[in-house]
């Protein structure tokens, strides 16, 4: 079983809390008033368990009533694997993808699925196809509608009214941009329907330029999270974010793009979308030889700010803020590795009228 908190945020506390590696990433935020939203999933190896509803349910949330969108960023299984099953489970919720359909979306919506399901038996294909099947399933009778959303820059998601005691809300898209929409119609346009969904091939346009950071607002406080968005090509990635995008008030949290790789990196974000030493929440990558983030990308955001914090540490040498954490662990922390497919939490609070974040860290999350 994770070791999640168990303690429901007060009403006027706004909370994000992230989740990772397991298989996957998954971001949690409560935006006031017992009104949250799920964007991405991850999957503890160990148990199986969704992490998002293991901590949602473990801290009295009414999944069916209290959860107003699910986002699924990109079609990418780091930050996939379970979400249908929260769809699944957050019955009343707004469903987001991305309005740049790459080919597993693509395929997931043709009726001609069952001729191709041998070419595109995917984990992120069954998701998609799952969670556009509950989509058609929740299509509004009288209106004809579904409650499906495609994210594109400057697109509203989410506005919650405020009332008395109870703060505004909003969640905006700020990605994918109408360049990384164009790029992608264009593969879709040019590749062949079989060729798209097998698993060996080289698309031209990689998913990543194509997923949806978010811009959160609730009371005073500003939440940037930037999915796998990495920093361009021309038009794309944060460079397009920049180019039409920009907020009185900055963001004092940052959810790192892309497991806080280099590819993501965009000195602009400090100087216009995030505060003067904003926290910032890393969710690491590991896959085989590839392990992010790497101690430059750390050294990258330590030079922009002391507040920076990894649901996971990094293997192979375990840092002094490790052993410390491991001792809580016991056996299970002899090797840094054996942590690999566990889930770590960071839960970040903050009054919704400003203030302060409070970061608390559950194993094996620390501080870097």
């Amino acid at each position: 079983m994770s070791t999640f908190s168990t303690e429901h945020p007060a009403d006027d506390v706004i909370e994000v809390s992230l989740f990772g590696p397991g298989k996957g990433e998954s971001i949690v935020v409560h935006l006031g008033a017992r009104r949250w939203l799920v964007v991405d999933s991850c999957r503890d190896q160990r148990t199986k368990e969704v992490a998002a509803l293991t901590y949602l349910r473990g801290v009295g949330v009414d999944l069916v009533s209290e959860v107003y969108a699910v986002v699924a960023t990109h079609a990418h299984d780091d930050h996939f694997a379970g979400i249908a099953e929260i769809v699944e489970a957050c019955t009343s919720a707004v469903i987001v993808t991305s309005q740049a359909l790459m080919s597993r979306e693509f395929l997931a919506l043709v009726e001609a699925d069952r001729e191709i399901a041998g070419l595109t038996n995917t984990s992120a294909y069954r998701e998609y196809r799952r969670i556009f099947e509950l989509a058609e399933a929740r299509r509004d009778q009288a209106s004809g509608r579904k409650p499906l959303r495609l994210a594109g820059e400057g697109k509203s998601l989410l506005t919650l009214p405020a009332s008395p005691g109870v703060s505004l809300a909003t969640v905006t898209a700020l990605s994918p941009s109408d360049e990384a929409v164009t790029k992608a119609n264009e593969i879709l346009a040019k590749n062949h329907l079989h060729a798209m969904g097998e698993r060996t091939h080289r698309s031209e346009f990689d998913p990543n330029e194509a997923s949806i950071a978010l811009w959160v607002n609730s009371g005073a406080i500003n939440i940037l999270l930037g999915a796998d968005l990495l920093s361009g090509p021309s038009g794309c990635g944060w460079g397009g974010v920049l180019h039409y995008f920009s907020q009185a008030e900055s963001a004092t949290l940052y959810k790192a793009a892309h497991h806080g790789s280099s590819t993501s990196h965009h000195d602009g974000l400090w100087t216009t979308l995030l505060a003067k030493d904003p926290v910032v929440l890393i969710a690491p990558f590991r896959r085989g030889n590839v392990i992010l983030p790497k101690d430059s990308d750390v050294d990258y955001f330590k030079s922009h700010t002391d507040s920076v914090w990894t649901t996971s540490p990094r293997p192979p040498t375990p840092s002094t803020s490790f052993k410390k954490q491991a001792a809580k662990l016991g056996r299970l922390a002899q090797n840094p590795r054996d942590l690999s497919g566990m889930v770590g939490h960071l839960r970040a609070r903050i009054p919704a009228s400003g203030g302060t974040w409070k970061i608390d860290t559950f194993p094996p999350a620390i501080r870097l």
